[in-house]
Parts: C-alpha cells; structure tokens; sequence
C-alpha cells in the first residue's frame, strides 16, 4: 500500500498539491485524473521522491524506491540521442546489474521478452531516433518491463500515439496489474479512463475524490475539478453514463 498524508508540494509561492490524503492498495490500477496544472505529474514525482513535500509524507509501507518502474512523458527524453532500442531497453535493469556487470543470458532473455511482448521484436538495433511516436513508446515500456518492479508509475503514456498502440500497451498494463503489480497512471483522456480503470483519483491541486471510477467521475466532481463544459450536465449524472 502507498499511503499519502496530507501531502502538499510547493513551486515557489504556489502549491502544486495542497494537502493530499489518500490509501493506495497493492494490485490497484488507477487512472489519475485532472485539468492542467492540476498536480498530477507533480505527484508521481514526489512518490519517486523526485520532489520533496512542502508538508505531509508518502509511505511506501514494505516497498522500496527501487521497487517503482517510472515510465516519464516521452517528450521528456532526448530522441535524438545515438542508442539503439535494445541498449535502451537494457537499461530497465541497471539496478540489478549496475554499469559493471555484463549482461546474462537470463537478461537477455527478459530483454527479448520485452520487446516481443509490445511488437517490437526485430526493431532491437534500429536508433531510436528512427522510431515513429508510437514505436517510441512501445520501448518504453519494454524498458519498465525488463525493471521488473512492483509499482508502475505512468506519466501521460498515451499522448500523441496511435489507437491500435494504446490498445496493446493497455493490454500490457492489464497484465501486469493481474499479475499483482500497482499501476498509477496519469491520464487525460477521460473516455480512455472510462474503458479500462476501475479505479480514479481525480485532482485539482487538492483531492476532489478517489475511488471507484464510476462515483468518482460524476458530473459535480468533475465541474469541481474545473471541467467546466460539463457544468450543462445533471450534477448527479456522471461522466461514464453520458459516453457510454
């Protein structure tokens, strides 16, 4: 379980997160939702430890840091960097190897797993500046699945990419979540929510609600929120009964 207490997070003079309480079970797959600005990246970051809390504290219980997988917002990393996907990919277990230990053949076949497992499988010594968006992608979570952790930490994985690769890395995700992994993922698409998490923490600066998606993504949370085209909306109704 991840347990946040009264978490608050500074950027200057602002918060980005304003006294944040909320239980995160083992095995949970939730969607962590919100406008802009709303503190949702800021959040992963701090439970990477990335970012240190204004006040309040984040209990990873029996984990550990070297427990989480983060999965960042590609636009965050250097596509033109000269790597290939398979060296990239082998960086997922530098924590079990370290830079000084060669690589055995029980890694390279996790490797190979990997990228089999999100279609990638022949594409090892392609440069990853030759990828398209969605390849880019399918690597990054090869990456997360060579590190083997037991929490997934997702920032924004779908942005920009293609219906039939979010299709698949959902599967991904889907798997590893029955496999007993954590997985928290921050999501813009609310339709894309509404299909495959169960479970939703929506933010705005301060915890609106968290829990099942269903109650969690009623209309009055969502305009509390600050989705303010849904204020013509019953505030009774929810998101999921009005695109389903």
């Amino acid at each position: 379980m991840i347990s946040i207490e009264n978490l608050s997070v500074r950027y200057r003079d602002e918060f980005a997160l304003e006294q944040v309480t909320a239980q995160i079970q083992k095995g949970e797959l939730l969607a962590v939702v919100g406008p802009n600005g709303a503190g949702k990246s800021t959040l992963l970051k701090t439970i990477m430890d990335q970012i240190k809390p204004h006040t309040g504290h984040i209990d990873l219980a029996q984990s550990r840091l070297s427990d989480i997988a983060y999965l960042p917002q590609s636009s965050q990393i250097d596509k033109q960097f000269p790597i290939t996907v398979r060296e990239f990919v082998a960086g997922g277990a530098w924590r079990r190897l370290s830079f000084w230990r060669a690589f055995n053949r029980k890694e390279n076949v996790r490797i190979y797993s990997a990228l089999e497992t999100v279609g990638l499988l022949g594409m090892e010594e392609r440069q990853i500046s030759a990828l398209s968006g969605g390849q880019f992608q399918r690597m990054l979570f090869a990456r997360m699945l060579v590190q083997d952790a037991d929490i997934l930490l997702l920032d924004e994985p779908f942005n920009a990419i293609d219906a039939q690769t979010i299709e698949d890395l959902m599967k991904v995700i889907e798997r590893c979540q029955q496999a007993g992994k954590t997985v928290i993922a921050v999501i813009h698409d609310l339709a894309l929510v509404q299909r495959y998490f169960p479970q939703v923490m929506l933010l705005a600066t301060q915890m609106i609600a968290k829990g099942d998606a269903h109650q969690v993504l009623s209309t009055d949370n969502l305009i509390r929120a600050g989705y303010q085209h849904l204020a013509h909306l019953p505030a009774d109704s929810t998101l999921l009964s009005k695109t389903a």
